[in-house]
């Protein structure tokens, strides 16, 4: 099941993806294994019960959430800037790692991230916008995906500067040419 996403910040829940502002696009598409079928998704929302909350699997008949091999994968080809996502239901030694893709379906081996009963704490992918997909899966017992928060880059004020002094300068040279002809 692919689930479209749009927002600056999304929380994931019983309700599937919650919008809460913006407007960027993401897929989530659940997979068995790298390479595998496609798996339904789940959205879990226990949130009475503290952290279980979050986007998980309907491979795993125990407690629907990413396990062992599987992993859900994001399509973020369309965002740029700083991506941050935050785990649930983490606790007991549960631990997670996101991996970087260019390969829809197929997990990347490029580790970007990872973390051990960081319930709802936003966490930093480093360099997340090099790949297509970012794949979030379960290194040790399960996990959910809870939020994905993506914060648009910003040039600085030099590159405009910069961009406004190249203008300028073509501007001159073409005048300069038109005085000569």
């Amino acid at each position: 099941m692919r689930y479209p996403v749009r927002s600056a910040r999304a929380r994931f829940s019983s309700e599937g993806a919650a919008a809460t502002n913006g407007s960027i696009s993401v897929i989530a598409t659940g997979f068995a294994s790298s390479g595998g079928a496609q798996v339904d998704l789940f959205g879990k929302g226990l949130a009475s019960i503290g952290t279980e909350d979050g986007l998980g699997l309907v491979n795993d008949t125990l407690d629907h959430e990413i396990q062992g091999h599987s992993f859900i994968q994001l399509d973020i080809s369309s965002l740029s800037g700083l991506i941050q996502i935050a785990m649930g239901s983490t606790g007991g030694g549960d631990r997670w790692a996101i991996f970087g893709s260019n390969s829809g379906g197929i997990k990347g081996i490029t580790q970007l991230a990872t973390g051990i009963n960081d319930d709802s704490l936003l966490v930093t992918v480093t360099n997340a916008t090099h790949f297509h997909f970012l794949d979030i899966t379960a290194v040790n017992n399960n996990v959910l995906l809870q939020e994905l928060s993506a914060t648009a880059s910003t040039p600085e004020p030099g590159t405009f500067a910069l961009l406004g002094l190249g203008a300028i300068g073509l501007g001159l040279i073409r005048r300069k040419n038109r005085t000569r002809i």
